[in-house]
């Protein structure tokens, strides 16, 4: 039983880097993994006649431990090749944080030139915008009204510094 062991792994190792190969290869980078995916095919064939030499009778005692220790070694080609894959494919994967600055910058690009348009019709248009800004103090204000300064509020009118506060009158 235990003369199975090394071919049988072997299959299931090859058989895994198979299914990983191919799945890669339906990725967006998919022709780079066709070789990959062939020497994993050409490795799965041999751990398979490996497997069938180990349990078959007809070819002989000295066939069959040939072929054990050929999946002996197999095992170990199947396992450095699958540490390969995986890290080919670590290294051919987009890095996470540029994929993300890059969608970042594109979304505030395409929100930019949509909402750029939508300002420039925000531009005041009337005929006073153009004008300076006089500047007149509260005092200026009161002066001018012809209600008596007492009744203005200063607070609302302008800036409140330039305003001496009066001592109430006594009744």
């Amino acid at each position: 039983m235990t003369e199975y062991l090394y071919p049988l792994a072997t299959v299931v190792l090859d058989f895994f880097c198979v299914l990983f190969c191919i799945r890669l290869t339906a990725s967006r980078r998919g022709p780079v993994w066709l070789i990959p995916t062939t020497m994993s095919l050409a490795l799965l064939a041999g751990s398979t006649v490996c497997l069938i030499a180990t349990a078959s009778d007809i070819a002989g005692e000295q066939l069959s431990m040939a072929a054990s220790y050929a999946a002996m070694f197999l095992l170990g080609v199947s396992a450095i090749w699958l540490l390969t894959i995986i890290a080919f494919n670590q290294r051919t994967k987009p890095d996470r944080i540029v994929a993300e600055d890059r969608k970042a910058l594109n979304e505030a690009e395409y929100v930019r030139k949509h909402t750029a348009a939508k300002y420039r019709y925000a531009v005041d248009r009337r005929p006073t915008a153009s004008h300076e800004i006089r500047q007149t103090s509260s005092q200026e204000i009161a002066g001018k009204s012809r209600i008596r300064s007492s009744d203005i509020d200063l607070y609302e009118q302008g800036t409140v510094s330039a305003v001496r506060v009066r001592k109430p009158s006594s009744l």
